[in-house]
């Protein structure tokens, strides 16, 4: 049985129906890229940032009008990078970034989107070398003037080392979004447009029984981690499903057998 909850997993683009409480840091983060090169997005780990690019942001755009590229580290970013805008022109090595884009630019007529997910890797992997020629290919591709945004995503804790790259990119925050955990009518918002969406039913009062998940998963704190909130979500649709329809399937093609979620059942699986 596939739970329609996303577990570990960042929403993307075929998720923008059910992408759910984010609308007002997707309209602040979709001004910033139509007006500036560099962004710099940072936040907590489980926020949500790398989903609200590849889902929200990506949901603003047609496909004509941009050309996303999401580059992590893997064993080392600038020769990640290069691969990555090498497999675009289909070419094993590039002369550099910057000219990688003016070509890239020049077959696809869009706007290249570089966007550097987990920039924290870099520093907590990468050598002293890696970084100075990585902050120079940056600041390259930023005098070019080709057609291109640049995206830092990374966590706030290491937000500091990005300090010594100021000194290459005076920019580097001018532009920034901080991506906060969710508070309780956001999360709220999430789980009505979910169990909508997944034509799940909540026992009434419904007030109370969402405030009872709520509690569970928060554990009586303030701002509720996405994480918890997806694996939680799948947890109880995927042991309701059970109890409700023993030995059989949820159906496919995005429908499925409505299952209704009690106070009880919520009691039983306990906090997060």
């Amino acid at each position: 049985m596939k739970s329609p909850f996303k577990f570990l997993d960042a929403y993307t683009a075929e998720d923008r129906d059910v992408f759910l409480g984010r609308e007002e840091e997707i309209a602040a983060l979709y001004d910033m890229v139509l007006k500036n090169r560099l962004i710099l997005v940072y936040g907590q780990s489980g926020t949500g940032k790398t989903s609200l690019i590849q889902c929200g942001l990506a949901s603003r755009f047609d496909a004509t009008d941009w050309l996303p590229l999401f580059v992590r580290r893997q064993n080392d970013l600038n020769r990640s990078l290069e691969q990555q805008l090498g497999k675009l022109i289909n070419k094993t090595t590039i002369s550099s970034p910057a000219e990688a884009v003016a070509e890239i630019y020049l077959e696809y007529l869009r706007p290249v989107y570089l966007v550097f997910d987990q920039l924290e890797e870099l520093f907590i992997l990468g050598s002293t070398a890696e970084q100075k020629d990585f902050v120079n290919s940056i600041r390259l591709l930023l005098d070019s003037g080709t057609p291109c945004r640049i995206m830092f995503v990374i966590r706030e804790e290491y937000l500091a080392y990005l300090y010594g790259f100021e000194r290459v990119i005076p920019t580097l925050f001018d532009r920034r979004l901080r991506v906060e955990p969710m508070g309780v009518s956001k999360v709220q918002q999430v789980l009505e447009g979910s169990f909508a969406r997944f034509n799940v039913q909540v026992q009434a009062p419904v007030a109370e029984t969402y405030g009872q998940i709520i509690d569970n998963i928060s554990g009586g704190k303030a701002g509720i981690q996405l994480p918890y909130l997806q694996v939680y979500l799948d947890l109880l649709y995927r042991e309701d499903f059970a109890r409700t329809y023993p030995g059989e399937e949820a159906g496919t093609a995005g429908i499925w057998k409505p299952v209704e979620i009690t106070r009880d059942e919520i009691q039983v699986l306990g906090q997060m």
